[in-house]
């Protein structure tokens, strides 16, 4: 009894590697397929479910790995912004500079130089109301 489940385990094990090699071979891109065409090892695969599998596994599958089929380089995937090290520079560039413009105005708001006056001091009066040309 427990030999007719390790031989069913066993059986159902090879089916599964030899639907997903099937299904692998079918979905894979034809230019990253290596050794030969992709028509072909998907076909090799159904015809020879053992041996086929394993072939595809270990000569057809592409790489993942910094080089593709024939040596070409594969393109680096794009990097998240919270990794990418151009744009922490350029955070923490804005990030200094917004500091440094906070503590501009509180060193200008402690010593009393508002916005609103500045223009004041160099002799001219608030507008107290009366039209040009009126005495007040």
């Amino acid at each position: 009894m427990g030999r007719a489940i390790l031989i069913i385990a066993g059986g159902a094990l090879l089916l599964a590697i030899w639907i997903y090699a099937i299904l692998d071979a079918a979905q894979a891109e034809s230019q990253k397929v290596r050794t030969l065409p992709k028509g072909f090892w998907v076909a090799v695969t159904i015809l020879f479910p053992l041996v086929g599998s394993a072939l595809w596994f270990w000569l057809g599958r592409p790489r993942k790995d910094k080089f593709g089929s024939f040596g070409a380089p594969v393109e680096r995937p794009p990097v998240a912004p919270d990794d990418d090290p151009e744009y922490l520079r350029f955070l923490e560039a804005r990030a200094k500079r917004e500091r440094e413009d906070r503590e501009r105005q509180n060193r200008a708001t402690d010593r009393g130089d508002d916005d609103e006056t500045q223009g004041k001091g160099d002799g001219e009066q608030p507008d107290s109301g009366s039209q040009p040309g009126e005495r007040p």
